[in-house]
């Protein structure tokens, strides 16, 4: 699913428009993308003077060679790349395409979230998960922040994803 996402077109002239900024949504089911709007919408409402373009897949398709590409594709050029999931557990899907997409992505800032859509995972998996993102991260020179499932999704004008979207904005 493609979405260009002008929140308040009458905003802002033409030319005082930021540039339009790239995010890919990968989810695991209904709840986990749900979540990842919620942080989506809260970005919009900060960054309002920015156009936004929305690209979601869900895990399941990344097992289809065409949606994996086109998935690869987006990730190459997104500045915001939201993992959302409500298991512990990553599907094989997901840790194939991460193994592969990360080796060919050629945009060379941004940001990897990983959104929890369900209660917070016990601290041994949220550290083994976000030591292996934040390592695929890094080695890009993306920064990388986990979302808890409690975390207010609208107070994004602080740490830690507004902070990091505004690295890579400015």
């Amino acid at each position: 699913m493609t979405a260009s996402l002008n929140p308040n077109p009458t905003a802002a002239g033409l030319d005082e428009r930021e540039p339009g900024r790239q995010i890919l949504i990968l989810y695991e089911d209904f709840a986990a993308y749900s979540r990842a709007v919620e942080v989506c919408r809260g970005l919009m409402e900060q960054f309002a003077s920015t156009d936004f373009d929305i690209r979601c897949w869900n895990f399941i398709e990344l097992a289809d060679f065409n949606c994996a590409r086109h998935a690869a594709k987006a990730a190459g050029a997104a500045d915001l790349i939201l993992l959302s999931m409500g298991t512990v557990e990553t599907p094989v899907e997901l840790d194939q395409w991460l193994d592969f997409t990360f080796t060919v992505r050629f945009k060379p800032d941004g940001v990897l979230a990983l959104v929890w859509s369900v209660s917070a995972p016990p601290p041994a998996t949220l550290e083994k998960l976000g030591l292996r993102l934040g390592q695929l991260a890094g080695g890009l020179g993306m920064d990388f922040i986990s979302l808890l499932p409690d975390a207010d999704v609208r107070a994004l004008n602080g740490p830690p994803m507004a902070a990091a979207w505004r690295t890579h904005v400015a």
